[in-house]
């Protein structure tokens, strides 16, 4: 009895190491560890997380957690996730100074983006049609500022300038 007793909870304890079906990948936690050493560590150099960078992995995710919120900043391992860190927010604040200027230049030009449907409208045409600016995104504080037009029922919305890839490039400048 005692025996059977002692298999059955071998199991249990064998079962609750498995991972579970969709938990999604295990973190390789000898990367992890790796952060947090004095030493540089061959294994995990800049080409390895490059590689976890790319594919967003939970090691990525992690490793650029623990490098921006912890001590383990300024160890060697942790420089090149930092590193991308760095670039990945160059490269964001870039693209938002960019979608930035083409606003300007479309406004100076009489055109303003209409994020709903993804198009640059004039917005003389939609004053004269009876249409109004309202938040394309009420209930979304981290959307303000994002317009779209509202038009009273029967009007036919003039012919924009469709831009689809503007708004997405305002998607990731806001995240």
């Amino acid at each position: 009895m005692r025996k059977t007793i002692a298999i059955a909870l071998a199991a249990l304890a064998f079962a609750a190491c498995k991972p579970r079906a969709g938990a999604g990948p295990a973190i390789n936690r000898n990367a992890i560890k790796a952060l947090g050493s004095a030493v540089p560590e061959p294994e995990f150099d800049r080409g390895y997380w490059l590689k976890q960078h790319d594919a967003n992995t939970p090691e990525w995710r992690e490793a650029k957690r623990l490098c921006g919120e912890t001590v383990l900043a300024n160890y060697p391992n942790c420089i090149p996730v930092n590193d991308f860190v760095e670039a990945d927010r160059k490269k964001k604040a870039k693209e938002g100074n960019e979608a930035a200027a083409k606003i300007e230049a479309m406004g100076r030009r009489g055109y303003g983006y209409d994020y709903r449907r993804r198009v640059w409208l004039l917005d003389r045409e939609m004053l004269g049609a009876g249409c109004s600016s309202v938040p394309a995104y009420p209930n979304n504080p981290r959307r303000i500022g994002f317009y779209t037009w509202q038009c009273p029922s029967g009007v036919t919305i003039p012919k924009g300038i469709p831009d689809p890839a503007f708004s997405k490039e305002e998607e990731d400048a806001t995240d």
